[in-house]
């Protein structure tokens, strides 16, 4: 099923205003960290889409788990270019911490969305992300202090009502 156009209008509003809150933030002056971060997002909303058609037809450990083996290549590559730079200290303290990152926050986290992808489609499920950037600024007010603009509200409600829009649009 496609989505409706209703779906695609408010999709596409929400998108643009979390680009426009963000452009808002830098002074309208993008910098080349925010063209890495935009390259960043393509690739990984590509990944999504594509692990959540997969996870309508194999369970959502299977796919992750395929998406780490297909990663190795790249990974083992960066790593190999990072490590003579890079300081690596291995406490105790610093392989729990990757363990647990990997094991829970990663693989599982990662089986219970695709799950959900697969449950509720990818469109609409896609639309959720919009709100991520919405709670790290929550998380920062609450956690570490930051002091939102004053647009930052605003933004918030507009995009919330995109994804509620998108969640209710029919396909």
């Amino acid at each position: 099923m496609r989505p409706s156009r209703l779906f695609w209008a408010a999709a596409g509003f929400g998108a643009l205003t979390v680009a426009g809150f963000t452009l808002q933030q830098s002074h309208g002056l993008p910098a080349l960290g925010d063209a890495y971060l935009f390259a960043a997002l393509l690739v990984c909303a590509a990944g999504y889409a594509q692990g959540g058609r997969l996870a309508s037809h194999m369970p959502g450990w299977q796919v992750i788990a395929w998406g780490v083996v297909a990663a190795l290549p790249v990974s083992a590559l960066v790593t190999a270019f990072a490590l003579p730079t890079e300081p690596v200290r291995l406490t105790d303290r610093a392989v729990l911490g990757m363990a647990y990152i990997a094991a829970v926050s990663q693989f599982g986290g990662f089986v219970m969305w695709y799950r959900g992808m697969a449950a509720i489609g990818v469109p609409r499920a896609s639309q959720i992300q919009l709100a991520q950037p919405l709670l790290t600024l929550v998380w920062s007010v609450l956690l570490m202090g930051e002091e939102p603009s004053p647009l930052a509200p605003v933004a918030a409600l507009i995009v919330l009502g995109c994804i509620a829009a998108t969640q209710r649009a029919r396909s």
